[in-house]
């Protein structure tokens, strides 16, 4: 009878219904039909009264038809997240992972992106709701607060029917950053890791052919090539974003062995470490090793100096090897260099890692269709083919992949790197104010408005009473 109805609309329909002319917009096609009533005038009328019956029979068959419809799967994520999942940046090689599931389960994927502050007021306000429209969020590790972590799903139970590929090969640091009442409530999706990045040319202008593999080498090069170049740029030996964030800064200190916490999330930052650190790092300001901006130096301020040549090493991601040596923006193409960063008490290095991870929200409609997307996402090969699109895999195998050592040359660092990175606790609600008061201190320390040892003492009482 459908057919019968489709065959006579061939002969009667206007023009701009045909489009429509199919079993799932039928609903738009009888608004359409009744657009052009005056054109078709009674015979349209006619038409309508003899095909009522068939109509009727259609809708039902859509409403019995439900693999027909795509099941909508909305996705709260930074840019970045969609841009790696679905290949949508130019020259990258990995495709469409998330669009190849959506299509294997009949569902629609609607990605909401925002910038990291937005999305996660976004996400606490869905967690609040009685039933949220998020079926997916990405959520950076310092805002896995416990306020956050109890309003969203536990995966333990997903993970024992339905076992996500790449967990087991996960460092073990990841997800206990992730994990809440004992429970996992995220799967760590991409990482950002921090390494020592260096100018191999203006290295060479100083007479140096490696980067530094200690603590005290590094310091001694941070030194000696804080100079100026023959055609008047002046060049700091080491910058880092000490303006608006706090990971680079931890890593220095890290190299120290300073932390804001241990292991068993106790503040840490009165200590002899830490106090040495601040202490050699007010000494390279005042000499001017540091950029004199150090303040308020951003991430931009960042690659502007490493591309422009004003700066010889930064304590920076290792993903932004990329931005760094690119042709288009960089002065210094394909000399840029990075390696783990040296520590004074870990012959492996230091690094300070950020991560995103997936995470269900308890008030979502869709979680099994969520946790399905999930796995997806961590497959093995997918980690390896949206690594290939530009994300930082939390598998740290994945870069053993030849596909992926031809592409990035820095994989087996970023992998060691990955292996001993350490993770700034967030199991407190408070998180983003710690690192605004080691900011603060840090930064009173290093420009000599504050002694090394009272910013540490006050680092400490002021975020005990945060954590506590």
């Amino acid at each position: 009878m459908f057919a019968e109805l489709q065959q006579s609309l061939s002969a009667q329909k206007s023009p701009g219904c045909a489009r429509q002319l199919t079993l799932s917009h039928f609903p738009d096609w009888i608004q359409c039909t009744g657009s052009n009533y005056n054109e078709w005038g009674e015979k349209t009328m006619d038409f309508m009264k003899r095909t009522a019956l068939a109509a009727g029979v259609a809708v039902s068959l859509c409403a019995v038809l439900p693999a027909v419809a795509q099941t909508p799967v909305t996705i709260l994520s930074h840019k970045v997240h969609e841009n790696v999942a679905r290949g949508l940046v130019a020259g990258t090689t990995g495709g469409d992972v998330a669009g190849e599931w959506a299509g294997a389960n009949k569902a629609t994927l609607n990605w909401i992106t925002g910038n990291i502050d937005p999305i996660h007021d976004r996400l606490g306000r869905e967690l609040s709701l009685r039933e949220s429209s998020i079926d997916l969020a990405f959520v950076i590790n310092k805002f896995h607060t416990p306020r956050i972590a109890a309003l969203l799903e536990p995966l333990d139970d997903h993970m024992k029917a339905a076992p996500i590929e790449i967990i087991d090969v996960i460092p073990a640091q990841l997800k206990k950053a992730l994990t809440y009442d004992g429970k996992l409530t995220a799967i760590p999706f991409r990482h950002a890791t921090t390494g020592l990045h260096w100018n191999k040319a203006l290295f060479a202008e100083r007479g140096l052919d490696r980067a530094p593999q200690t603590l005290d080498e590094l310091l001694q090069y941070a030194r000696k090539m804080s100079y100026t170049r023959p055609d008047g740029t002046r060049v700091a030996g080491l910058v880092m974003n000490s303006g608006d964030e706090h990971v680079a800064v931890l890593t220095l200190l890290s190299a120290f062995g300073a932390r804001l916490f241990d292991d068993k999330g106790k503040v840490t930052a009165n200590t002899p470490e830490m106090i040495k650190g601040l202490t050699t790092m007010a000494e390279l300001y005042k000499e001017g090793v540091l950029s004199q901006n150090y303040a308020t130096m951003t991430i931009d301020d960042v690659i502007t100096a490493v591309q422009n040549g004003q700066a010889a090493m930064a304590i920076d991601p290792f993903a932004r090897y990329a931005v760094y040596n690119n042709p288009k923006s960089s002065k210094f193409p394909g000399q840029i260099d990075v390696v783990v960063t040296p520590s004074a008490v870990n012959p492996e290095g230091t690094a300070i890692t950020e991560i995103w991870s997936m995470a269900i929200p308890r008030n979502a409609k869709n979680k099994d269709l969520s946790y399905s997307l999930m796995r997806a996402l961590s497959g093995k090969e997918a980690t390896i083919r949206i690594a290939l699109n530009g994300n930082g895999p939390v598998d740290p195998t994945a870069y053993s992949d030849i596909r992926l050592q031809e592409k990035l040359p820095y994989t087996k660092a970023e992998a060691e790197a990955l292996k001993i990175a350490q993770i700034v606790p967030s199991n407190f609600d408070r998180s983003i104010e710690v690192a605004a008061i080691f900011r603060e201190e840090s930064q009173a320390a290093v420009l000599g408005l504050k002694s090394p040892k009272d910013a540490a003492a006050s680092m400490q009482s002021r975020i005990e009473r945060l954590v506590n």
